[in-house]
């Protein structure tokens, strides 16, 4: 499996100036609609935040990791932003957001989508992972950074 495999170049935004966790997602999102993968962006939205009211997906060191199969879904794909400022995402460490990385994918495609979950669990575990991607200068570094072997 390769992470690349599930992002486009217009699915890294830099900086994002959110006020929320939905209004990252909402973002990011839009930029996957553009990009032809997503169909109905706000039912997608609602669906990954109604995913987050049930549990958290924030799992420390500033990462959350919001994901959802939905049927407005295309192909499963990947979307990463750092925030400009961070936010209180619910981690169980305390920490607040600033790197938001979303996962989506088709409703019938259960076990890809785990599949490639386990993996960005394994990322997200990487020495210097995250701070990699709060580095990033340009969403082409962002994008380079989070596909780094």
């Amino acid at each position: 499996m390769r992470m690349q495999d599930y992002t486009t170049a217009d699915g890294f935004l830099l900086h994002l100036d959110c006020a929320t966790v939905e209004a990252a997602v909402d973002r990011l999102v839009a930029a996957l609609a553009a990009a032809g993968d997503v169909l109905d962006a706000p039912a997608l939205v609602a669906e990954v935040m109604r995913r987050e009211i049930e549990g958290s997906t924030a799992i420390g060191g500033g990462l959350v990791i919001p994901h959802a199969r939905f049927a407005g879904v295309t192909r499963l794909r990947v979307a990463v932003a750092t925030l400009a400022r961070p936010l209180d995402a619910g981690a169980d460490d305390g920490r607040p957001v600033d790197v938001v990385i979303l996962l989506v994918g088709p409703a019938d495609d259960q076990r890809h989508m785990l599949r490639v979950l386990a993996g960005l669990a394994r990322l997200v575990k990487r020495d210097g992972f995250a701070d990699g991607l709060r580095a990033a200068g340009s969403p082409a570094d962002l994008r380079a950074a989070f596909l780094a072997d």
